[in-house]
């Protein structure tokens, strides 16, 4: 396919995406003023044990993206970015800490990570390496400043009914790339063009792609998955049946994450407000398992609004094999700390969770409202689908 032709793409990513307590005031405001606002700590499904060839680094980053991290940490020691394990990436304007597994033969170097925005705050040794996945969530701390006067009551009812149901596990806009560059380049594989593009988005902008790269060519295959993911909810949403369990929904056990299709769909409601389960959302590909009935019916006509249907995703290959994701997520140890002009908001969500969708909730609806931080790249990588590149650390 000829890289002059310009290819329309019918998605841009979700914007605003709907607020589940939008019935609610928020309090305003901005994050991410500066990079101290907003911090991350990892929350490893294990901790290292103290022998192996492994060597397991506590990291903190400042204003660094993930991939830019992996690739520092192999400069340093003098090996291939494929040998730093990472269990997953951390927001690039923050400051993060993470544990990074390199081999032990590398120890006599480590020294040569330091810089003013990397630091090693800890060494231990484990058995295994590092790999994505190995983590149980993250913790957040984020300052929102110039919120309203009545911040803290405003919080205060929010948090307090999100504590209750939860919120939508949506996407946030960092995963879709800048502009919606990374979607637009994900719906480009799906229609199996050529690997370099100049894709149409229906706001008109014209994007042109280059995806020889398969890791950046795998973000993009994520970012369609995660665009419909994101539709299918607000369709769920403007139909009022976001926590509500109908025919042939794909439902996940809570305690074993097991995956079954309801069957008795007033038993599974009963077992969801229980915390038993959750209804879980299409992230679509070959291996996905399929809703049935009004479900089924319902994901396939998100699909068709964009001209797609589910064979689409087939041309991705091993690059999106498909899952379900859960529609909602229930963030956990969640504390408040207003402090004159600022809020101070902390919370765990499980891996795979934006806190962005959180403070989403929180700032708005107002009618003063600045959000153009929430769209704060993840890891940097999205921009260089268009031949950008993060700095290095």
């Amino acid at each position: 396919m000829s890289g002059s032709e310009t290819h329309v793409c019918p998605l841009v990513p979700l914007q605003p995406l709907p607020r589940w307590t939008g019935d609610l005031p928020g309090c305003g405001g901005n994050i991410r003023v500066t990079v101290q606002d907003f911090e991350v700590e990892e929350i490893p499904l294990y901790l290292p044990v103290g022998s192996g060839d492994h060597l397991y680094l506590w990291i903190e980053k400042i204003d660094v993206a993930g991939e830019t991290l992996r690739r520092h940490v192999a400069r340093a020691l003098d090996m291939s970015g494929g040998d730093v394990g990472m269990a997953g990436l951390k927001d690039r304007r923050a400051v993060t800490r993470q544990w990074l597994s390199v081999p032990r033969d590398r120890e006599a170097r480590l020294a040569q990570i330091e810089s003013d925005r990397v630091h090693v705050l800890d060494v231990q040794l484990h058995r295994n390496k590092l790999r994505t996945g190995h983590l149980a969530g993250n913790r957040f701390r984020i300052r929102i400043r110039e919120v309203s006067e009545h911040a803290a009551t405003l919080l205060a009812d929010k948090l307090a009914r999100i504590a209750q149901t939860g919120l939508p596990n949506f996407y946030g806009s960092q995963r879709m790339g800048h502009g919606g560059s990374t979607l637009a380049a994900g719906w480009a594989l799906t229609q199996g063009l050529g690997r370099t593009v100049q894709v149409r988005t229906p706001d008109d902008v014209v994007h042109s792609l280059h995806l020889a790269d398969r890791p950046l060519r795998r973000l993009a295959a994520s970012a369609i998955q995660s665009e419909v993911f994101n539709r299918t909810l607000a369709r769920r949403m403007e139909l009022g049946i976001l926590r509500q369990v109908v025919s042939g929904d794909v439902c996940k056990k809570t305690d074993t994450g097991g995956v079954f299709v309801s069957e008795d769909a007033a038993r599974e409601q009963r077992r969801l407000e229980s915390g038993e389960i959750v209804v879980t959302g299409p992230m679509w590909g070959p291996k996905m398992t399929r809703a049935l009935r009004d479900a089924a019916e319902l994901e396939a006509a998100v699909l068709k609004d964009f001209g797609m249907q589910s064979a689409d995703f087939s041309a991705l290959g091993h690059l999106a094999e498909g899952t379900r994701r859960p529609a909602t997520v229930q963030p956990g140890a969640i504390a408040l700390a207003v402090e004159g002009d600022s809020a101070v908001v902390s919370f765990t969500l499980p891996a795979g969770s934006f806190a962005t969708i959180l403070i989403h909730e929180l700032v708005g609806p107002t009618a003063a409202l600045a959000e153009t931080a929430l769209e704060e790249d993840e890891d940097g990588a999205a921009s260089s689908l268009a031949g950008g590149r993060g700095s290095c650390a």
